[in-house]
């Protein structure tokens, strides 16, 4: 409730309060305000943020939905992605790591763009194609990392890895070392089984 209440949070939750052409920097869309909502929350010492690109997971259409696009009920990916997804990612992502370094706030806070697949590299039978989580890139930004480095690469296709392979252990160890969490740490559950938080080893490729 002190949260709820709280001047501090109901002031980083008014994004009225941002001037107007930054507000359409970041673009005029629920990820562009969600993303601008991100910086602000930072601002007043969130630890982390989660932003989201719709209110609805699956995109059937070129103005709205999420990127869950299988080409289902006579639509087509591909158009949607052209559209629709990549004209807003353009324009947010880099407003929002644009305006974190101007502020001065890049070097401490670490973006992460990311999903939980990549796409088949064969077209599926509505002319889209489907989760892939056998490789895909996830994009790094600030909190450390190389400016302008690429890690690894994939196949001709896209199928699989064939330089310098991550999986997703080794991408939460580095995202953990990057926040200055031993990533070998243990966590206790509440019978006091030790869990380790993460099984992977930290890309130091990666780091600044």
């Amino acid at each position: 409730m002190a949260m709820l209440n709280s001047e501090r949070v109901r002031q980083a939750f008014d994004l009225s309060s941002e001037p107007g052409p930054i507000r359409d920097a970041y673009g005029r869309t629920t990820y562009g305000q969600g993303c601008l909502l991100a910086r602000r929350l930072v601002e007043h010492g969130v630890k982390f943020v989660t932003c989201y690109f719709s209110k609805s997971i699956g995109g059937q259409s070129v103005t709205e939905g999420g990127w869950d696009t299988h080409g289902f009920n006579d639509t087509r990916m591909f158009p949607i992605v052209e559209k629709y997804h990549f004209p807003i990612t353009e324009i947010t992502l880099p407003a929002m790591i644009y305006d974190l370094e101007q502020r001065g706030m890049l070097d401490e806070t670490l973006v992460v763009w990311m999903g939980e697949f990549g796409r088949t590299p064969k077209i599926n039978k509505n002319a889209s194609r489907d989760h892939w989580p056998d490789c895909y890139s996830v994009l790094l930004a600030g909190g450390g990392v190389k400016a302008g480095y690429i890690y690894g690469a994939s196949d001709e296709t896209g199928s699989k890895p064939a330089e310098k392979p991550v999986t997703l252990e080794d991408l939460s160890a580095t995202i953990y070392y990057l926040l200055g969490i031993d990533p070998t740490a243990h966590i206790y559950d509440t019978q006091g089984r030790p869990l380790m938080i993460s099984s992977g080893e930290p890309i130091l490729d990666v780091i600044a």
